[in-house]
């Protein structure tokens, strides 16, 4: 018999074992257990079957099922036991906040396709299905509006996350004061949230922006005072049906859909290609030429958002096609310029 045919018969003598113990509704003797357990019946003598239940007993115990001997039950029987409150885990709950960090793995772990990934998400979709969930939010896991692209390591709006969650499980409006950066003071934003993730170490919403009329990300981190629900009852709003939480949260703001894609063409001199090959991020393609100038090309899903971005580059960057893109971003510019200018 084979090395690996000798494991598999322990492994399966055991579970029988357990089984065996789980199912019996009194204390079982060992006499018993040597002439009905498939593991233990064979030919051995008595005293090479024990030694082999006391090893098994121990392999068990180590993993922690634990197999007692009853000197006496209440009737006066005697033998061996699993007791089922030591053997089967407590019901799990979470909450909000917990659940919400569940589903941002589960989301992540949706790329992964090798054993420990399939069981990995096998578990925690079993822990969704367990725990107390109010049902809105359950019902917007399971539509997988959370996303991960990283471990939150900047966690200071813990409470917040929670009332944005529920806030977005329950399908309510928000308003909340948000900074944004390089700018003084703060504005107020009605946003009808889509979905919330973490992107490089950042708790992050996506929403519609009601003052902008259109889709933003926003960093919790950077929201003001209390987050406040606008609407008094649920399903004020729905989630698109073609919203993806993938599209919008950790992306660049002219990946975020606002409209139909355009390819763009932009022309850099050497000190933004040095740039755009590190914050391209795999998006679009970067051709290099001879003279240290770089040409990329690019899907364009917002137009105002490009134009702040490419605005991030200066006079290094300059748009090539289509034309009238071209010169929108070259007027932007210019006005820009003239804002700044002294006169």
């Amino acid at each position: 018999m084979k090395q690996g045919d000798l494991k598999v018969l322990k492994l399966e003598r055991q579970l029988n074992l357990v089984s065996f113990l789980l199912s019996a509704r009194a204390p079982v003797p060992f006499s018993e257990i040597r002439g009905q357990v498939v593991g233990y019946d064979d030919d051995a003598s008595v005293d090479a079957v024990e030694k082999r239940f006391d090893r098994d007993k121990a392999d068990l115990r180590s993993i922690g099922v634990n197999i007692e001997y009853v000197s006496g039950d209440v009737f006066g029987r005697a033998g061996y036991v699993i007791d089922p409150q030591g053997y089967y885990l407590r019901e799990t709950t979470l909450e909000p906040e917990d659940a919400m960090l569940l589903a941002v793995l589960q989301r992540t772990m949706g790329v992964v396709d090798d054993t420990l990934g399939r069981n990995l998400k096998s578990a925690l979709a079993k822990l969704t299905i367990d725990s107390r969930l109010p049902e809105p939010l359950r019902a917007s896991m399971g539509e997988q509006h959370f996303l991960s692209l990283g471990k939150p390591d900047r966690d200071p709006a813990r409470n917040l996350v929670a009332v944005l969650g529920e806030a977005l499980g329950r399908r309510r409006r928000v308003e909340f004061r948000y900074a944004k950066p390089g700018e003084n003071g703060t504005t107020k934003r009605v946003v009808r949230l889509y979905g919330l993730g973490v992107a490089d170490g950042d708790w992050h919403v996506a929403g519609f922006d009601e003052g902008r009329d259109a889709v933003r990300d926003f960093r919790v981190d950077r929201m003001r005072g209390k987050v406040t629900l606008v609407d008094s009852q649920d399903g004020a709003y729905e989630v698109p049906e073609d919203f993806d939480v993938a599209d919008v949260i950790g992306v660049e703001e002219y990946r975020i859909p606002q409209g139909n894609e355009v390819e763009v063409t932009v022309e850099l001199d050497e000190v933004a290609t040095w740039l755009m090959e590190r914050r391209r991020q795999g998006v679009g393609t970067l051709e290099k030429l001879d003279d240290g100038r770089g040409l990329f090309r690019v899907g364009v899903r917002s137009e105002d958002g490009l134009y702040r971005w490419l605005a991030e580059f200066g006079h290094h960057a300059r748009i090539v096609s289509p034309g009238r893109m071209a010169k929108a971003f070259a007027d932007r510019i210019t006005a820009a310029r003239a804002r700044y200018t002294d006169v």
